[in-house]
């Protein structure tokens, strides 16, 4: 008994280093990425450039940090604060959503079709990538919620969450991958199946959870995102938007 009860506990040991070590290099690979364009902005201000972009880089930052805070209080075994703190998350995945599509439609509006080095066809397509980004963030973090009483579901939707949401465009603004879309793509793929992986070997299955985000992780990708900017469509809600 006392042999099952030990290898349960190094099970789990060992499962919260993997999900830990995971977001957290994660999450810092978007404050790298972002923290590499975004400074330069604060410090020589574009005459016209939309406030709110400033309001959406604050909050996602602090996201990032409460992310990275929820994984260690996980990791602790501090379950009840962790699951207190979370109410919270939710609001401001809610608010992350609205922020994230205000400042997407601003910039665009501007004409911006991209970043230096990760350029798009045009302010549309770049637009359509901003909002599938999110709304992917957004879907699965709202996942995440709804199952919150099953740990190990809500822990792998929370991590693909934030993969499959949030690290392309930190990625696409990292310095050996800027402007080599197939290094973003790459570098992004590598993180959403090191889960699965992880899975694979050591629990001898793969949850389900993770069907579930790359699945939706894909809507965001640019070959796909490509493809629906020439509907009929995406051409007519983007004139509405952009105009």
């Amino acid at each position: 008994m006392d042999t099952v009860v030990e290898a349960s506990k190094v099970a789990r040991m060992r499962d919260h280093a993997f999900f830990t070590a995971t977001s957290v290099a994660a999450s810092l690979v978007i404050l790298l990425g972002f923290g590499r364009t975004y400074p330069p902005k604060l410090a020589s201000p574009e005459p016209g450039f939309p406030a709110i972009v400033h309001l959406h880089a604050a909050v996602f930052t602090a996201w990032l940090l409460f992310f990275i805070g929820q994984v260690v209080l996980a990791m602790r075994g501090r379950i009840a604060l962790h699951r207190k703190l979370g109410n919270f998350g939710v609001i401001a995945a809610f608010l992350m959503l609205f922020l994230g599509c205000a400042a997407a439609v601003a910039v665009t509006r501007r004409g911006d079709a991209g970043i230096p080095g990760a350029m798009f066809e045009s302010p549309s397509e770049f637009l359509l990538i901003s909002l599938t980004a999110i709304v992917v963030f957004f879907i699965l973090t709202l996942a995440g919620y709804v199952w919150r009483k099953d740990g190990e579901t809500h822990k792998r939707l929370m991590l693909m969450a934030t993969i499959g949401g949030l690290m392309p465009p930190g990625i696409a603004r990292l310095p050996l991958a800027n402007g080599h879309m197939p290094a973003v793509s790459a570098i992004t793929i590598l993180f959403l199946v090191a889960g699965p992986i992880y899975d694979k070997l050591i629990h001898r299955r793969i949850h389900r959870a993770y069907f579930v985000g790359i699945a939706v992780s894909l809507f965001a990708s640019p070959p796909l995102v490509h493809a629906m900017t020439g509907t009929s469509l995406w051409r007519s809600v983007a004139s509405s938007i952009l105009r």
